[in-house]
C-alpha cells in the first residue's frame, strides 16, 4: 500500500491540454504542476505498484469555486505514472474520489489488487 499526502491540487482536466494550430500540447499550467507535484510525490516515495491497482483520492477544495471532483483524476493518475508510483493508469480496477474538509491538497492511497485476484 502506498499513502501520499499534501499533493498540490491539480489543474482541472479542462486545463491540461492546449492547441496551437494543428498541434496539441500540455498546457504551461499542467507542466508546472506535474513538476511541482512530482517532486512532492518523490519525496514521499514508498515504492511503486506493477499491474492492477485500486486508488482512493481525498481532496480538499482549494477555494470556494464550484469544481467537478472527477476532473482531478486524470492529472493525478498521469502524475503517479510519470514518477513510477503506478505502472500504467490503464490498470486502475477501482477508483474512489471524495471531497474532504481537513488536510491540505490531495491525499492518495493506492494498493495492488493483483493478489486479490489470486485469492478469489
Amino acid at each position: 500500500m502506498i499513502d501520499l499526502t499534501g499533493i498540490p491540487f491539480p489543474p482541472s482536466a479542462n486545463r491540461l491540454w492546449r492547441r496551437s494550430g494543428k498541434r496539441i500540447h500540455r498546457s504551461t499550467q499542467y507542466v508546472e504542476w506535474l513538476e511541482r507535484a512530482g517532486w512532492h510525490v518523490i519525496q514521499q516515495r514508498q515504492g511503486g505498484i506493477k499491474g492492477p491497482y485500486a486508488i482512493s483520492i481525498q481532496a480538499v477544495r482549494p477555494d470556494k469555486r464550484r469544481r467537478d471532483l472527477s476532473n482531478t483524476l486524470k492529472a493525478l493518475e498521469d502524475l503517479l505514472q510519470s514518477v513510477g508510483t503506478i505502472e500504467d493508469d490503464a490498470y486502475a480496477e477501482m477508483i474512489s474520489l471524495r471531497w474532504v474538509t481537513t488536510g491540505e491538497g490531495v491525499a492518495v492511497r493506492i494498493h495492488s489488487t493483483a493478489t486479490e485476484e489470486l485469492t478469489r
